[in-house]
Parts: C-alpha cells; sequence; structure tokens
C-alpha cells in the first residue's frame, strides 16, 4: 500500500511539474489542472453536440434571440482565447444553466420566468462563463484523477473522447448520472465565479445590482420549491450568503460599469493573453544581470523554469510575473501565459 502511495505521490508532481499551475483571471488564484485549454475544447465540443441531438431547442424565436444576444455580450468581456461561444436555448421546465469547456452554453428556459429581463440571464450567463473562464471543471477533473493516481494514465487518453471520458465530463458539470455521481463545485469555486461574472456583466453593459435582484428573486422561486434547489445551485452558497458576497463586491464592479443600449456593440476587453490577437505569442524575460530583455516564444505548457533555460537565464526560482495590469509570484512549475513579463527577484 505505501509503495502504491508513493508512486502515486510521484505521478502526481510529475504531471504538476509536466504541466504546471494556471491562474484564475481576475483573481489571481493558482490552481492544479491538468486538462489543456485544446483538450478542453475537444471535450466541450462533443459534449454539447451530443446534448443539442438528444434535447430539445426552445421554438422561442424572442427568447433564444436574447439568449444569444445577452451571451455574446458577456463573451465579448471574457478571458477564454480561442472560445468558440455557442448560447442554445432548450426547452425544459428546470431552472437550469451550464458552460461546457471551450465557451458552449446551456440555458433551460425553466428560467426565463426567474431571469425576468435581459440584465437577470445576464447574471446567469455571466456566472456560467466565469465557471468556464476560471476552468473550474477541468480542476475538479484534474483533482480527482489525481487523487485515485489515475493522471498520468488517464491524461494520455483523454483526447480519445471515449465513454468514460464523456461520462467524468458530464459529471464535472452535472450534465447526467452516469457515474452515479456528481462532481460539484465548491464553495470556493462558486464564490469565485459570483466575482468574476459580476465583473464581467458590469463591462457588458449591465447594471451589476441586478444580480442582487436576480438571486432574490431566486431565493423566492426556491421557497416556493419547497427548498429543492436545481443542480447549478446545490453547491453555490446559501442566498442570504451569496447576496451579502455580491454586495461586498458591487463597488469594484460598479466602476467598470457603463450602461449601454441594447444594440450597442461591447467592445472587447484586452485580453492578457495576446493568443487572442497575435498569431506568434510571447513571453518577455527581464535578465536580473544586466536587465536585457529576452523574448520567448510562448507555447502550451510553458513554466518558469523552462522558458528560463531557453532564455539562458541563471537566477533565484522566484520571480514577479506581470500579467494583464497584476502582478503575481511565480515559482518553477508556474506556467506562463502569452504576453507574461517575467522579472526574478
Amino acid at each position: 500500500m505505501s509503495s502504491w502511495l508513493g508512486s502515486c505521490a510521484v505521478a502526481v508532481m510529475l504531471l504538476w511539474s509536466a504541466v504546471g499551475c494556471s491562474t484564475v483571471p481576475e483573481t489571481g488564484r493558482s490552481q492544479f489542472n491538468l486538462i489543456s485549454p485544446s483538450m478542453e475544447r475537444a471535450m466541450g465540443r462533443d459534449a454539447f453536440t451530443r446534448m443539442k441531438a438528444s434535447n430539445t431547442l426552445s421554438q422561442d424565436q424572442n427568447a433564444t434571440a436574447m439568449v444569444q444576444r445577452v451571451g455574446q455580450r458577456i463573451a465579448a468581456v471574457a478571458d477564454l482565447p480561442k472560445a468558440q461561444w455557442e448560447f442554445v436555448l432548450f426547452e425544459n421546465s428546470e431552472a437550469n444553466a451550464f458552460c461546457l469547456p471551450g465557451g458552449k452554453v446551456g440555458v433551460y428556459t425553466g428560467l426565463l420566468p426567474i431571469t425576468q429581463n435581459e440584465a437577470g440571464m445576464a447574471t446567469v450567463l455571466a456566472h456560467e462563463v466565469a465557471h468556464a473562464v476560471a476552468h473550474h471543471g477541468s480542476e475538479r477533473i484534474s483533482r480527482v484523477l489525481a487523487i485515485q493516481g489515475l493522471g498520468i494514465a488517464v491524461i494520455s487518453q483523454m483526447n480519445q473522447l471515449n465513454s468514460n471520458t464523456r461520462n467524468l465530463l458530464y459529471a464535472a458539470y452535472g450534465l447526467g448520472t452516469t457515474l452515479g455521481t456528481e462532481l460539484p463545485h465548491s464553495r470556493l469555486q462558486e464564490n469565485e465565479a459570483d466575482t468574476i461574472g459580476l465583473v464581467y456583466m458590469a463591462r457588458a453593459g449591465y447594471d451589476p445590482e441586478e444580480a442582487v435582484a436576480f438571486w432574490q428573486r431566486f431565493a423566492d422561486y426556491n421557497k416556493e420549491q419547497g427548498g429543492t434547489v436545481p443542480w447549478f445551485l446545490r453547491t453555490h452558497p446559501l442566498d442570504e450568503e451569496r447576496i451579502a458576497n455580491l454586495r461586498k463586491l458591487m463597488p469594484k464592479a460598479k466602476l467598470q460599469y457603463r450602461p449601454r443600449s441594447l444594440n450597442e456593440t461591447v467592445p472587447a476587453t484586452p485580453s492578457p493573453t495576446p493568443a487572442k490577437i497575435s498569431e506568434d505569442p510571447t513571453v518577455v524575460l527581464i535578465d536580473p544581470k544586466n536587465g536585457q530583455r529576452k523574448i520567448v516564444k510562448w507555447k502550451p505548457g510553458l513554466t518558469l523554469y523552462s522558458a528560463r533555460r531557453m532564455a539562458g537565464i541563471r537566477s533565484a526560482a522566484e520571480a514577479t510575473i506581470k500579467r494583464a495590469g497584476k502582478t503575481l509570484l511565480g515559482r518553477t512549475a508556474t506556467a506562463l501565459r502569452p504576453g507574461d513579463e517575467v522579472r526574478w527577484k
């Protein structure tokens, strides 16, 4: 048993060093994620195609257009490089919504009486998009694989999109019960999605105060249902806790809020990831000896250590990373993003 646990520990350490940690936009939290963005997109496309084939799409053209309009405004300010955004309204009485990896978003018609208006829909979509931007589903899958010591074997087969892969993805996003259990969002992830979602909502031109109004309506709906909470809220904070947290976040969100007309185009927020705007993304490294700027071509899996080796820089392990106006602490296994500027201490 001890040797097996030791092997698992080594496997997890190897995976960590190979893949590194990523950083969640807006919050700056470091997370453990074994799933690459390209793998996420492939899994999301496959799952969403199957969902559309097996579920009824809403025939309400006005409601469908509204979901797509609001969704695209949220997507315009979301930091998810290479996402292929798609917003679909499903005919289903359940009050539910979800966002699969790569920008595949589904909303059930059962939510419409609660959202009531575009701002209410923006609250839901911004929250779900935030989960995708923060790669919460992949983070949960990664933790399960690491805990079970399955990381290396399973990750090597994930691109095959076989039935086991689909089941794991569905469970991570609450889209089925083939595993007999779901992998719910943690309370930390839910609070994080609230934080990011509120900012996205404001940037897209929707009054962030409407988020509080929506959750108050949902609290009333929940009471009418006898306290039965749909899947996408089972692990969310209690209504009172969520509303209190949103009020604390409101000053920051309002700084980024500018009302826009329904037909006004939302300018895309400059992304901290130049992969959206550059075909040849790079990372800037500042040599601690002479202050010289060295440019390294970015590629998936590039870590602080590998970038330093490529540039021939000898320095301490820790460094500061300037990313999207923020300064983060980086270590040897920290995953770098295009556009990062690294300076060693």
